[in-house]
């Protein structure tokens, strides 16, 4: 059976201004993540059907405030609640936030294989 600290799990770089701690246990992956206060990750999901993460996650925020976009719905999420967000979703961060969170390994790579794409070609075309 894994388990890790914090500290333990692999830092993954995401974007030039983000990264995570998270390692592939079984076909879900655990992460244990931290976002400031106003990220916006929006413009690195384009491509995606609707331009949304189609990842299921499950998790608890340890501490923050984040607002999960459908579209059609809003939904909020405070320190210490657990919480589920459905695939089709946007997330803001209301305030910095850390969570504990669980997302099939298979729909993560296919998100952020959309990701790390258009982060190459904003560099190509900043550069």
């Amino acid at each position: 059976m894994p388990c890790a600290s914090r500290d333990e799990l692999p830092l993954q770089q995401i974007t030039p201004t983000y990264s995570t701690r998270m390692a592939d246990w079984g076909g879900m992956t655990v992460g244990i993540e931290a976002a400031p206060a106003g990220m916006d990750a929006a413009s690195s999901l384009k491509g995606l059907p609707d331009d949304r993460c189609q990842a299921h996650h499950w998790g608890y925020l340890l501490s923050g405030r984040i607002v999960v976009d459908y579209g059609k719905r809003r939904e909020t999420v405070v320190g210490g609640q657990a919480y589920y967000i459905e695939p089709g979703h946007l997330i803001s961060f209301e305030e910095d936030s850390e969570a504990v969170e669980f997302t099939p390994t298979h729909e993560l790579e296919q998100t952020l294989e959309v990701v790390r794409a258009n982060v190459e070609r904003a560099e190509r075309d900043a550069g």
